[in-house]
């Protein structure tokens, strides 16, 4: 079992209304839909970074910048949910869970259902199965749980399908759904949309001939998914740049060691004037050391925590995406509804409104990237509840 941190999440961030399709055309794929965010690109345009040259390129970067206006689920429910359900919200250890479960709290009180919350050790695989057996025991509508991938809780899936309970995951990674685990919130399109965005403002920011070092920890499946896509992404779009790839451990990043290994690698290997990481958290204490170390490097990253965020508006970093931590919490709970109605999900049921955080974009800095800002309000007339 892995050890979480900020339950290795996806990422979520750039200021555009993406469509999907587009986005994945450059990766030989396509899928209908738009991630809800400021600008837009239709299914017949180009994806952002098959522009010849950094210059088409940092026009579409622009309009990541934007804050979305719109959540990415557009079809209301058929009718107002219910009312006197519970939902129980599996709660990991670490602060962005206890923030999406302050967000349930908000969800479910918006449609008068009842909230039961259990909290488990990431790092302790015994205890988010204890965690779904209680929950079982409480007769829910729906349980949740984020940054856990089934493989560490697969033994209970028959249980649950014996029951009629589902499960709504989040930030998880690579994930099969079926008639038990209906929906995965923060999925993989998120990632391949986010590495996108990351890799397209390199690009056209270094003038189409950047060194990146990349900070990577693919034994998370979430994050390994989007090191591939950047690198991916810039291989295909740039051939004048380069990235060289510094793998880090679960122990080395859980215990505050990436700093140091990232400074060493940066001091190795001067001609990197530019990093990438697949977590915000890793890079937390970066921006002094590399100051100590005389290194002038430009950060960029998916993931931010309220440091980055800091750092961007203060210069000391470049570009980051962020986690819509707390509108996720309300995406889960639409799968729900849909899933008692009898419902398809939504085509943008997993997605998250993203933006692309960099120096003079408007955003607060915050452990939740709440955009667009009645993102509630939105949801709730979705739902025929709410004023």
């Amino acid at each position: 079992m892995m050890k979480t941190s900020r339950w290795a999440r996806p990422v979520m961030a750039g200021a555009v209304t993406i469509t999907v399709a587009a986005v994945l055309a450059a990766c030989g794929s396509a899928q209908p839909a738009s991630t809800g965010g400021g600008g837009t690109v239709s299914s017949g345009t180009a994806a952002p970074g098959n522009a010849s040259g950094p210059g088409p390129i940092s026009g579409v970067v622009a309009s990541y910048e934007k804050a979305p206006t719109a959540v990415p689920i557009t079809t209301p429910l058929k009718t107002s949910p219910p009312k006197g359900k519970t939902f129980v919200f599996l709660q990991c250890n670490v602060a962005q869970c206890t923030e999406e479960s302050t967000a349930m709290k908000a969800v479910t009180a918006a449609i008068g259902w009842n909230l039961k919350v259990i909290p488990y050790q990431s790092e302790n695989p015994a205890t988010i199965i204890s965690g779904l057996k209680q929950a079982l025991q409480l007769h829910p509508a729906a349980v949740g749980l984020t940054g856990i991938p089934q493989i560490e809780w697969q033994s209970e899936l028959p249980a649950y399908e014996k029951a009629g309970v589902p499960i709504v995951v989040g930030q998880v990674g690579p994930q099969v759904l079926s008639k038990t685990v209906i929906a995965s919130i923060g999925n993989d399109l998120n990632v391949q949309i986010t590495a996108k965005v990351l890799a397209d403002y390199f690009i056209a920011n270094s003038g189409g001939k950047g060194k990146i070092l990349q900070f990577q920890v693919p034994d998370f499946p979430i994050l390994g998914a989007f090191d591939q896509a950047f690198r991916a992404d810039v291989q295909a779009s740039c051939p004048g740049c380069s990235v060289t790839p510094l793998t880090g451990t679960i122990a080395e990043v859980t215990s505050g060691g990436a700093t140091a290994a990232i400074v060493s690698a940066l001091q190795r290997n001067p001609q990197d004037t530019w990093l990438v990481t697949d977590d915000g958290p890793w890079v937390d204490g970066l921006p002094s050391a590399l100051a100590a170390a005389h290194l002038h490097v430009k950060i960029i990253g998916e993931g931010a925590d309220v440091t980055n965020e800091t750092g961007i508006k203060e210069g000391t970093m470049t570009a980051f995406t962020a986690v819509a931590l707390d509108y996720g919490m309300w995406a889960m709970m639409d799968a729900v509804l849909r899933h008692l109605e009898g419902m398809p999900n939504s085509a943008n049921e997993g997605l998250l409104p993203v933006q692309l955080l960099v120096k003079g974009a408007s955003f607060t800095v915050s452990e939740s990237y709440n955009q667009p800002a009645d993102f509630a309000t939105q949801m709730e007339k979705l739902w025929h509840v709410g004023s």
